[in-house]
């Protein structure tokens, strides 16, 4: 994807997928004269692709698609709106809905987050990260704080029985371990009456309470909007990138200096696709 710096001045953008093939990349962005949005598909727990495509990264192009066309003073409720009715098209077209209410984790989902420049605000939907000027917001799921402790249990374990770091990232058993967690958790999808609940674009209604709206103040100097494959996000894209080739040195597996559901696989390039994108406000 070209950015060019005319749109909402653009100082900053990268993008890589995990296998570095940006054609299988979950991770996408937005950039208008009105919108900056930075779009994080979920992992595929499926298996199974959609219209040729995994389900997050059909779910990123949804959304990248739908804010391509939205119009400049929309609000978050009008834009969530439209972007459910154009995956609701998709579920029909691909015959979904059965399979999505029997195996929830079938679904496209993606967490996104918006900056608005008419509204000078930022909609947070899910675990994507920013920075306005140098105060981080991120949004964590106590879902996944569960399920990456208990993949680094796993390992530590496996490791005590003899198995190497080497031997785990050619096969991540702790991967395997939680696997079925992990795809319970899409139950969970934007249910406020639940504690584990949490909020995420996924075709029907969003759960707004868990929504972070953060104000862009008149004097804010610049916007930071990242996916989480960053697990140390800073205020340049040198530095976020430093961080990051740092812990793949150190903690490859992703399960001790930072706590994730996975870790580097044997021949990628991260565990986690990753975009980076800071725009001067």
């Amino acid at each position: 994807m070209q950015l060019t710096k005319d749109k909402l001045n653009v100082v900053e953008y990268f993008c890589e997928g995990k296998k570095g093939d940006l054609d299988l990349c979950e991770d996408m962005c937005i950039v208008t004269d009105n919108f900056a949005a930075v779009i994080d598909g979920a992992t595929n727990v499926s298996g199974k692709l959609i219209e040729n495509m995994t389900p997050g990264r059909l779910a990123a192009t949804i959304i990248k698609e739908t804010l391509e066309n939205i119009t400049p003073n929309a609000k978050l409720e009008t834009i969530v709106e439209q972007i459910n009715a154009n995956f609701q098209t998709v579920f029909a077209r691909n015959n979904l809905i059965d399979a999505i209410q029997e195996s929830q984790w079938v679904a496209p989902s993606a967490s996104v987050i918006i900056y608005s420049k008419y509204h000078q605000k930022i909609w947070q939907i899910g675990d994507c990260q920013l920075m306005v000027d140098d105060e981080l917001y991120t949004n964590e799921k106590e879902i996944d704080s569960i399920t990456a402790n208990a993949r680094a249990l796993y390992l530590e374990a496996e490791l005590k029985r003899g198995k190497t770091i080497d031997q785990l990232i050619d096969k991540d058993t702790g991967w395997e371990y939680i696997r079925t967690l992990v795809q319970q958790q899409y139950f969970l999808q934007n249910d406020s009456n639940n504690p584990f609940g949490y909020s995420v674009i996924n075709g029907f209604p969003v759960d707004f309470s868990r929504v972070m709206t953060i104000d862009v103040s008149n004097d804010a100097k610049y916007i930071v909007l990242a996916s989480d494959g960053y697990p140390f996000l800073k205020e340049t894209l040198y530095k976020s990138e430093l961080l990051l080739k740092e812990l793949l040195v150190k903690d490859p597996l992703c399960f001790r200096l930072y706590k994730s559901s996975k870790g580097l696989v044997r021949g990628n390039q991260s565990f986690d696709d990753r975009l980076y994108l800071k725009i001067k406000v």
